[in-house]
């Protein structure tokens, strides 16, 4: 299953998507490719081996002639129980993966377990499009902050489209995930809870010592990471996609 997470007004993005393959993973293993076109973020909050910074670069822009999975693996790292592959720092160079020599988006398909995307802040005339559409499951982070809600809610209703030449997405695959983070005026959770429906994956009450956590490669049995309602809450929406996935095939 291929997972893209991702924002259109908000932020959290990385975070879910770092929570959520390590969910995902609960001792089979997982994979969280970097790709956020503004540059990536995973190389200043995980302790990387030099050869794993930036690279899905190496991915998109290869050396020698090989398969776009044996690129992958070689350079991927093991954070906890997770395979990362980080992007870029730089945003050009970040850009750059989605106008590739080697295109590599429908190879992730081919990696075992379950993959999960950080496609970042979407953006008009994005250059994501093709990871969207080999996603199993689309998912918009957003805070309960109102106006950041709305935009969601309109993305998913007009199948990510903000202008007339964008191909779109069937809206069935896209869902919003709450992150319960300090913002300004907010809906009221039962509420917004209704008027999402099944629209909404999830609630994720934030809790910063657990993200730490997982950013430093704790596995997410670990005993510290138990109790905790936003890694709780993560678990029930890889369940819930986990699911869906196995009613969809």
């Amino acid at each position: 299953m291929i997972i893209v997470v991702a924002s259109w007004r908000g932020t959290g993005a990385t975070a879910t998507a770092l929570a959520l393959a390590a969910a995902a993973a609960d001792g089979a293993g997982a994979w969280l490719v970097e790709a956020d076109p503004a540059g990536g973020v995973l190389a200043g909050r995980v302790q990387l081996a030099p050869y794993a910074v930036g690279g899905l670069e190496r991915v998109a822009f290869p050396t020698e002639r090989r398969a776009v999975i044996e690129t992958l693996h070689e350079v991927s790292q093991r954070v906890g129980e997770v395979n990362l592959v980080a992007a870029p720092a730089d945003p050009f160079r970040a850009h750059s993966c989605h106008q590739p020599r080697v295109a590599w988006a429908s190879s992730l398909a081919e990696l075992p377990g379950t993959v999960v995307v950080d496609a970042g802040r979407l953006r008009a005339g994005t250059p994501v499009w093709p990871l969207l559409h080999v996603a199993d499951e689309v998912l918009l982070v957003s805070s309960p902050e109102v106006t950041a809600v709305v935009a969601s809610q309109e993305w998913v209703r007009a199948g990510g489209r903000v202008s007339s030449i964008e191909p779109g997405l069937d809206a069935d695959r896209c869902r919003i995930v709450i992150v319960e983070a300090p913002s300004g005026i907010a809906f009221p959770r039962a509420g917004l809870l209704a008027d999402l429906g099944d629209t909404c994956a999830g609630w994720l009450p934030w809790d910063s010592s657990a993200v730490d956590l997982l950013y430093r490669g704790a596995p997410i049995g670990d005993r510290r990471l138990r109790k905790s309602p936003y890694v709780n809450a993560v678990q029930r929406v890889a369940a819930t996609l986990d699911r869906s996935q196995l009613v969809a095939s």
